[in-house]
Formats: C-alpha cells, structure tokens, sequence
C-alpha cells in the first residue's frame, strides 16, 4: 500500500514516503550529493569534519558495531534507484544543516513541487567555521525560505493548516503552532519550531496503523502535543525518535503515553542514544543501514539494509524468528513485521 524509507545519511535524517496516491514525501535531506561536483562541494566530502561522522559511531562496548555509519546512503542516489523523479512534497522540519545537507542539488536532480518550511529566522554566518557542510546549501535553503527561488511553491503549515491531499496521504500535522515557532526565534532553539507529523495509513478492520515523525521536536513541543492531540499519539506502533534518539536532557515522560512498539534512531553516535529512555525494541540507522516499512493493511513488514544486523535480530533467542530470507524488490532482509 504504502512504503517508508528511512535512510541512513550519516548525520541527520531522511524519509521517504512512496504513498498509495503515488505521491512521493521526502522528510529533511542529508548526504545528498550528485557526482557534479562544485569547489566547494569537493571540499566538503574531502574534509576531515565528514571522516570524524562516519568514524562516530561510539558504539557501547556491551553491543556489536555493525559499521553502517561507514557506509551511508546518498538520498540521491536512493531516490532514483526506486524511480522517483518528482517529490510532491519536501518537508523541511527545522532549519538545522544536518536535515539540509545536500538541498541544492536535491532540487537541481529533482521536480520538487512544495516545500513545506517554518517561519524561522536562523541565521547562519556562512563567513565563519562551517566545518563539514556546504554553505551554497544554507544560501540556497535562505533562497526558498526568503522568497529568492522561484520553483515550486513555498508553504508554512501549522498543526491547525489543512489542504485536500493530506487525509488521502493520511498525514496531520501535530506540530508546530505559530506560538512555539514565535518563541523558537525569540529563543534562537529552533528544535521547539519542528514539524512533527502523524502518519495513518488504514488497519484491516476499520483501525488505522499509527506512525509517528518527530523530528527534532522537544520539550515545549510535546507539552502541547499531550495537551491537544494525546488519544492521537497514545500506543503507536512506529516512533521516529525526536533529535535522532539522543539522550539531551530532556524530559521524557511523553514515552509512557506514546508507548511505541518500535523505536528508530536516526543517525548520531550510539553513545548519545537514549536507548534505555524508550522501550525495548529500538533500531538504528547506525547499526542497521536503511530501515524500509513496507506497510498494508494486514501488516507493516520491517526490512533493514544490514544482512549480519538483521540475521543477529532474528535470532536473538528473545525472537528466535530464524534466518532472514533476502528481498530482492527492497534490495533489504526482513527482520519482523507487525500484525493489525
């Protein structure tokens, strides 16, 4: 019906949503380079910033370092291997680089009809220490956000915005409201302006799955989650964990009321997870390489990148599912499924 892609780009996020109305979303964006390469791009993927990312893994001694983080995917390259030549809608959680990281030359490769942004004012002194990014990316995010690029359309959503192709997408928006994105700025936290985004594809029965992108939201977001949207958020199946999983001193209460059956991480070194903040079943792009979700209304079946990752989660005597069986049309090897 529907297939999630969540990639493992080094630093960062990325998602990919293949919808059932063969509209495509793409959720933030890093490591995305084509192989025409400006100056300054050269410098970037050359430079000892990006060595140290894929060296910080900082996995615990007590876990097996299946090495993903050595070995990221290009969401440009992604992309066209699962042919797809137009995003319909690119969503820019928050203005961070490492959820920007390769903008530019994502809308140069592909048809990106509305970009969904925020009403921040980041400011970033491109003149400074820029280590590990590219600066024509922040000049060509402030580009679309300023009303300088003209392709596509620009839209600022808010948890109350609707429009027709939504309910048929199954997305609503949770977060943000114009009062966190007005005191992110006053602030300068732009993680309090994150979209976070609640994902229903339909259950067999009637029931709808329920799947959750948090992007980097924190704590102020989530006081107004539970406040307003709580029966919505309550014993979800599928929970992108805000800021990657990191363990960054925030209050994590909102974790009982979710109650995720499972948790994916995207990528920051293993020793700044959260892990023992979220329940049991936890996945790391850092560990597992992508993580697909190929969902029906019967199933949502979990396929992962990493064929030693995967073999040792079937395995594990707590499952004991067997060994996996490789999908040639994911090009990944299945770990588990959940069951409506």
């Amino acid at each position: 019906m529907s297939i999630i892609h969540f990639l493992n780009v080094l630093e960062g996020d990325c998602n990919i949503i293949q919808h059932d109305s063969d509209r495509v979303t793409v959720i933030d964006m890093s490591n995305a380079y084509d192989q025409d390469d400006t100056p300054e791009e050269a410098a970037v993927k050359a430079s000892q910033k990006r060595a140290e990312m894929k060296a910080r893994t900082g996995v615990p001694p007590n876990k097996t370092n299946y090495r993903q983080k050595e070995h990221p995917d290009n969401p440009i390259d992604y992309l066209t291997k699962i042919n797809v030549d137009t995003i319909f809608r690119f969503i820019i959680t928050h203005p961070d680089m490492d959820h920007l990281d390769g903008i530019k030359d994502l809308y140069k490769n592909f048809a990106v009809l509305n970009t969904w942004d925020t009403d921040n004012t980041k400011f970033i002194d491109v003149n400074n220490f820029f280590a590990g990014y590219n600066k024509d990316d922040w000049k060509f995010y402030t580009d679309i956000r300023d009303g300088r690029y003209t392709g596509g359309k620009r839209l600022t959503n808010y948890d109350y915005s609707d429009h027709e192709y939504w309910p048929s997408d199954y997305l609503k928006i949770l977060c943000p409201t114009e009062g966190l994105v007005q005191q992110a700025n006053e602030n300068e936290s732009y993680h309090d302006l994150s979209y976070v985004l609640l994902y229903t594809p339909p259950k067999r029965g009637g029931g709808i799955w329920k799947i959750l992108f948090a992007g980097d939201s924190e704590d102020r977001s989530w006081d107004y989650i539970l406040e307003q949207y709580a029966d919505a958020v309550t014993d979800i199946d599928i929970l992108f964990a805000p800021h990657h999983g990191r363990d960054s001193g925030r209050d994590f209460g909102f974790i009982d009321i979710l109650n995720p059956k499972i948790t994916l991480f995207g990528n920051a070194s293993s020793a700044h997870l959260a892990y023992t903040k979220y329940p049991e079943i936890r996945i790391t792009n850092n560990q597992a390489g992508y993580v697909i979700l190929d969902i029906s209304e019967s199933r949502i079946e979990i396929l992962v990148k990493n064929q030693e990752f995967a073999r040792d989660f079937r395995l594990n005597p707590k499952r004991n599912f067997g060994e996996p069986v490789y999908n040639n049309t994911h090009e990944a090897w299945p770990i588990g499924q959940l069951n409506a």
